[in-house]
């Protein structure tokens, strides 16, 4: 072979040979939109910003999560959350007292400790013993044969001072035939008790429950409250709030049934 077909055959193999392949353009990343209160981490940035507090190559601690691992922030948080649970409480309490309000009746804060059975309407009256202003001792047990209204009041309760005059009026209608009424007022010693029926001359059998035991055994979580028992002793009407002519009328009718 002569050296102009050599020079020839190296020339086609250069014209031939497959070109070299080209390297990626690499492109820069797009920047990333901030969103109000979310911390975004910028895919470009390898380490944490100086100061920081984030290890390198973490992504830095947002605002919610400094301030759940600060002192400060641990003792926020109890603050808002006690700051609740009053607020729930006071909320409660208002509603219990305002829906007593509409009743015409006042909340009482009893000892809660009694281990007698709650007042059922239909069952046997709960058995009590009441000392009267006069001096006597006087038992619900005692009555048997009559009807008892019990009336559970105070001389503070401005609904209780109300219906006085009523139930004066009802002792004096239906004492003859057989009502007795029974006026345990609670939260108040015997001298208070006494001023206040002189003043208001009641003439119908009236006690001081000053440790409210009596009306914690009968479940009263608000005055005036009125517990009307028949003649065999059985609970017949439990009616809370204040009472008018008409309502007395019916519910000792009811107590004084044979």
């Amino acid at each position: 072979m002569d050296h102009d077909d050599l020079f020839d055959d190296d020339l086609l193999a250069d014209s031939v040979r497959p070109p070299a392949p080209a390297h990626p353009r690499r492109l820069a990343p797009e920047p990333v939109a901030h969103v109000a209160g979310v911390d975004v981490l910028d895919p470009g940035t390898a380490a944490a910003p100086s100061g920081s507090g984030a290890p390198d190559g973490a992504a830095p601690v947002g605002l919610r999560e400094r301030i759940r691992s600060s002192r400060f922030g641990t003792l926020g948080v109890l603050l808002v959350t006690a700051a609740l649970v009053a607020g729930g409480v006071w909320f409660v309490n208002g509603q219990r007292t305002g829906a007593a309000a509409a009743a015409g009746t006042t909340v009482v804060t009893l000892p809660g400790t009694s281990t007698v059975p709650a007042p059922k309407v239909g069952a046997p009256a709960q058995d009590f013993t009441l000392s009267t202003i006069d001096g006597a001792t006087v038992s619900l047990d005692q009555f048997k044969g009559k009807a008892v209204w019990i009336v559970f009041g105070a001389s503070w309760c401005a609904a209780c001072q109300a219906e006085v005059a009523d139930i004066q009026a009802a002792h004096e209608k239906y004492g003859p035939q057989g009502l007795v009424v029974l006026a345990v007022n609670i939260n108040e010693g015997q001298d208070a008790v006494r001023s206040y029926a002189s003043r208001v001359g009641t003439s119908y059998l009236v006690g001081a429950d000053d440790q409210s035991a009596i009306a914690d055994a009968y479940r009263v979580s608000a005055i005036p409250a009125h517990f009307f028992v028949d003649r065999r002793g059985v609970l017949r009407e439990i009616r809370q709030g204040g009472v008018s002519t008409d309502s007395i009328a019916a519910s000792v009718s009811r107590a004084m049934a044979p």
